[in-house]
């Protein structure tokens, strides 16, 4: 510093930073933008590894839901099921519900409906239920009070099973029913 005449100091002014690489307060542009690119790669790395963890324990529902999804309309809806006509949708037949509940009896007409149906095949097999309700839960039954359809294995109780309710019309007996159908 120079000295005056008068004994004083000169204070020179501060100079601007014109360079932020001078900044010592490590605040540029460039670090921020970093720390942020770190960060966010990191978030996600912990995402993608956390929901990872979880897959062995999510359940195949949807699939399942789909397949009872599926039978329920073929049966409902299909002469190859309970209807008697392709163009008479949800009217079934009680002859052919009772065939179907003598097929869901027999092990090898089971095995080969399940097929039919697209329950079975080499790399997956499905169990089927089908049951055939009237509007207040109770089971259907025909004139001689032999229930009309109510087959199938035991449904399972640690297993994902799918539930699929159609209302059909009982052309026989004039009135409506619920047709059950369970896939697991």
């Amino acid at each position: 510093m120079s000295k005056t005449t008068s004994g004083r100091k000169k204070v020179f002014p501060r100079k601007s930073r014109i360079n932020p690489f001078n900044d010592t307060r490590g605040q540029i542009s460039l670090d921020f933008i970093s720390g942020i690119v770190i960060f966010m790669v990191t978030f996600l790395f912990l995402f993608q590894t956390l929901t990872s963890l979880f897959v062995p324990f999510q359940s195949s529902s949807d699939e399942v839901k789909s397949m009872s999804d599926r039978v329920a309309i073929t049966l409902a809806e299909s002469t190859n099921g309970l209807a008697n006509s392709p163009t008479d949708n949800n009217i079934i037949s009680l002859k052919r519900a009772g065939e179907l509940n003598y097929c869901m009896n027999t092990t090898t007409l089971y095995d080969d409906m399940r097929e039919d149906l697209g329950l079975s095949s080499e790399t997956t097999s499905y169990d089927l239920n089908v049951s055939l309700y009237n509007l207040d839960r109770s089971m259907y039954r025909d004139l001689s009070n032999n229930v009309v359809l109510n087959n199938g294995p035991v449904l399972p109780q640690n297993v994902n099973v799918a539930q699929t309710v159609r209302i059909v019309y009982v052309e026989q007996d004039d009135e409506f029913a619920l047709l059950f159908v369970r896939v697991w």
